[in-house]
């Protein structure tokens, strides 16, 4: 039978406080070291072998995060799960700014279908203004230091980890301004022999507000005085999402212009969704008594209770949350929206949370999910102009329930191999299940793993329902008895 828990112990046990997460990284903690005297960004130009190389190439084998970054297995680091790149070449113009890198790579998607054959490209347009591309550029130890050089930085000594290190800053350009008007920030560490060790700056990120973005270097090479690291590692929210083995490397190569196609951007960022219009045509389907869905994009379940809400999934995008409370509000309940929960951790099903946040709701998600998701919803929105979203994040494993008098909806655990911090819903009066991901196979096609994982949870735990509803709405209806044939054949 099925464990189950009340709303009342799943608060009790689940409630998190707010963690704070200190954007500054380690080098918040950082502290006056070494004495004697403090290395001059020149003295750094000469150890790096900087003097009159306007530009660089490299070549060598890369990987990358599978999947990419908030669409892994897991949703804290460390992520292990990554793809190969070979014959990653890459190429930086540090005059104009201008960087471009490609490689092959091999690999299965998110729902497991079979590897395919494709490029990774990393491309930095000369008239492109947006950091999030910019910054690849500066993070890289050879566009750090003559980032530090034209904007006149003085180092000063820090300590981290027990290490001294002497760091230095600088800004964006004054044209490149984040959301709130601010110019972004740009921090290296150089170390005794004033080499490049590590940079880190900080994007604004619709969901993850401050966006924390390192890059670290290690083991040293000169080519041609050229000072390379062999190691190069991006890391994004603490954890890696990119790096490069570096096999060779030259100064100022002389097919520049080859490696740099640089192709014309076609547009800028433009920002933060719109929120919905209004008025709004009616998207909400009632499924049963107290439950409703709201359809016209990831489709949420709204499950009602004598005195509040209960919303099942947020949404693809801010505006799509927006969207989906708008609908509420004028076509369900004005009741308040105590609880929003998380199907799983994935951006696509992550990006609506940030309105739900800002009406005062509860997060409730996977356990495995809590510290990722409560980091990512605590982070200072500073770049953005905006206030702390002060979330509240509350964790189920197993099965928990919220139940009155009126409705039960119950949340159910299943890990799988798409992700292990998934919950799908069932509402055992109404007779749905509602869940994220688990798609059916189109007639006479096998299932995937994780669709004949939730099969076998179903029968082993004899979970009961009719109505088999989606997130991604299928075009026709399916039932119990669609699912359990994926794994019985009949």
């Amino acid at each position: 039978m099925l464990r189950d828990l009340s709303i009342s112990l799943l608060l009790a046990a689940g409630l998190l406080t707010g963690c704070s997460w200190d954007e500054a990284g380690t080098e918040a903690s950082a502290t006056s070291a070494m004495s004697g005297t403090v290395p001059t960004i020149d003295q750094v130009v000469t150890a790096m072998g900087l003097d009159g190389v306007d530009s660089a190439m490299l070549t060598g084998t890369a990987w990358r995060i599978r999947n990419s970054f908030r669409q892994t297995l897991t949703a804290s680091p460390p992520w292990p799960e990554r793809d190969r790149i070979s014959n990653w070449t890459q190429a930086v113009d540090l005059q104009v700014p201008a960087m471009f890198g490609s490689g092959d790579t091999f690999a299965s998607n998110l729902f497991l279908e079979p590897p395919v054959a494709g490029t990774h490209t990393l491309n930095v347009p000369a008239d492109s203004s947006r950091w999030s591309q910019q910054m690849e550029i500066w993070l890289t130890p050879w566009g750090f230091v003559k980032g530090a050089l034209s904007s006149g930085a003085q180092g000063s000594r820090v300590e981290m980890d027990g290490v001294a290190y002497t760091k230095f800053s600088f800004q964006s350009p004054e044209s490149i301004t984040s959301p709130s008007g601010m110019r972004y920030t740009v921090n290296g560490y150089v170390n005794a022999d004033n080499l490049v060790v590590r940079t880190e700056t900080w994007v604004d990120d619709a969901f993850m507000g401050d966006l924390h973005v390192v890059g670290l270097f290690d083991e040293y090479m000169s080519y041609n005085g050229l000072m390379v690291p062999l190691v190069i590692e991006q890391q994004r929210a603490g954890g890696g999402v990119f790096g490069i083995s570096i096999s060779s490397a030259a100064a100022n190569p002389t097919n520049l212009d080859e490696l740099l196609p640089a192709p014309a951007v076609s547009g800028e960022d433009s920002g933060s969704p719109a929120a919905a219009s209004t008025p709004t045509a009616d998207l909400t389907q009632q499924i049963g008594e107290g439950a409703w869905l709201v359809t016209g994009g990831y489709v949420a379940l709204v499950v009602e209770y004598a005195d509040h809400l209960v919303v099942f999934e947020s949404g693809q995008s801010e505006a799509r949350g927006e969207q989906i409370i708008q609908q509420i509000r004028e076509h369900i309940s004005a009741k308040e929206i105590r609880f929003i929960v998380n199907s799983h951790p994935h951006s696509d099903h992550t990006a609506g949370l940030v309105p739900f946040m800002r009406e005062g709701a509860t997060l409730v998600t996977h356990a495995n999910n809590v510290d990722f998701l409560d980091m990512a919803l605590n982070t200072p929105r500073t770049l953005l102009g905006e206030e702390p979203l002060n979330a509240e994040v509350m964790g189920v494993a197993g099965v928990g329930v919220f139940e009155d008098a009126s409705n039960r909806l119950e949340l159910h655990s299943v890990p799988n191999l798409h992700t292990d911090g998934m919950l799908v819903a069932v509402l055992p009066v109404q007779g749905v299940m509602f869940e994220a991901d688990f798609t059916l196979p189109q007639p006479g096609a096998e299932a995937n793993p994780f669709v004949k994982t939730l099969a076998r949870y179903v029968v082993e735990n004899d979970v009961q329902f009719e109505r088999y509803l989606a997130v991604h709405a299928a075009n026709v209806p399916q039932t119990r008895a669609d699912l359990v044939a994926t794994i019985t054949g009949e």
